[in-house]
């Protein structure tokens, strides 16, 4: 009677196969462990250069620019909006302009004879805002401050009467005038601000809608925070730490970075009208410290999937 003969067991088979499955973990570890280790170096070196960078020349500009695109796009749905109108700021023009020449020579102060020799035209919004960067830090190193915006939605008594007063300011020193052209022009601008007062003035008594006096104005800086730095650190980051080859790594930079840029703007945009709309500043808080927010992390994890699919996804096929 023939038996039947089982067939031999092979002991090394599981072994043989956990190893093969430990391989494939470790395997799928080393690039998420890379992953991780490389965006975490990126954003903490681009973070901590740009905390260094904040008050330096370099970063007056990128601010100074951020605050200039904004005001170009609040101008297509605002009375007015202004860069660097700061009341109470009187500025000679042929200080600010000697005084800025001086400090590129690296010099503190320029000369009388520097002064006397400048130009007395008035001051461009880049002008003024180099002057006060440079004047705040000296005075106080740690102080926060930016380019201003001044936005108008709809003008008030009170916008009215700060841009008389700003008239007036300018006639008093505009050189071109005689002293008679002058004398009449500012008696002038003067009637005028008195009578726009005088209806403030009834407003505050109860006389009229308090509405009228302030209009919807927001007036705002554009501090470091504003700049989108580490939204940008974050995406630059996730696009270096990503296995893909350097051709795919530039063109999601070359792209996503001015996207995120653009977005800023829309940004500040929003949020400027929101604080013109509301006065009570409850909803423009709302929308500045979580709706935003949450919508840029949103954006720019979408945007990074996108580069990962349609672009490092494809050029590693």
């Amino acid at each position: 009677m023939e038996t039947s003969r089982e067939p031999a067991a092979n002991p090394s088979a599981p072994e043989s196969q956990n190893t093969s499955g430990g391989q494939a973990s470790s395997g799928t570890k080393r690039p998420a462990m890379r992953f991780v280790l490389v965006f975490a170096a990126v954003v903490l070196s681009l973070l901590t250069g740009y905390r260094y960078a904040i008050h330096t020349p370099l970063n007056d500009w990128y601010l100074f620019n951020v605050a200039r695109h904004t005001a170009w796009a609040l101008s297509w749905v605002a009375y007015s909006v202004e860069l660097e109108n700061r009341p109470g700021m009187n500025l000679s023009p042929k200080e600010v302009r000697a005084s800025l020449a001086a400090w590129r020579a690296g010099r503190e102060e320029p000369t009388p004879e520097e002064v006397a020799a400048a130009s007395d035209a008035p001051l461009t919004p880049w002008e003024q805002w180099q002057y006060v960067a440079r004047t705040t830090r000296t005075r106080s190193p740690k102080a926060v401050n930016g380019p201003r915006v001044s936005l108008v939605l709809s003008p008030g008594l009170q916008t009215e009467s700060e841009e008389l007063q700003r008239q007036i300011e300018e006639t008093v020193r505009d050189t071109s005038l005689s002293e008679s052209e002058r004398s009449e022009k500012v008696s002038a601008l003067r009637i005028r601000l008195g009578k726009v007062q005088q209806r403030m003035e009834a407003i505050r008594r109860g006389q009229g809608n308090a509405a009228e006096e302030q209009g919807r104005v927001f007036p705002f800086i554009v501090v470091s925070e504003c700049g989108a730095i580490e939204i940008m650190a974050i995406f630059i980051a996730a696009v270096l730490a990503f296995p893909a080859t350097w051709a795919s790594r530039l063109i999601g930079l070359a792209i996503g970075v001015p996207l995120m840029y653009l977005v800023n703007i829309f940004r500040l945009f929003c949020l400027a009208i929101i604080g013109a709309l509301d006065p009570s500043r409850k909803w423009f808080t709302f929308a500045h410290e979580y709706v935003w927010q949450a919508v840029f992390i949103i954006f720019v994890v979408a945007v990074w999937m996108a580069w990962v699919e349609y672009v490092a996804r494809r050029k590693m096929r």
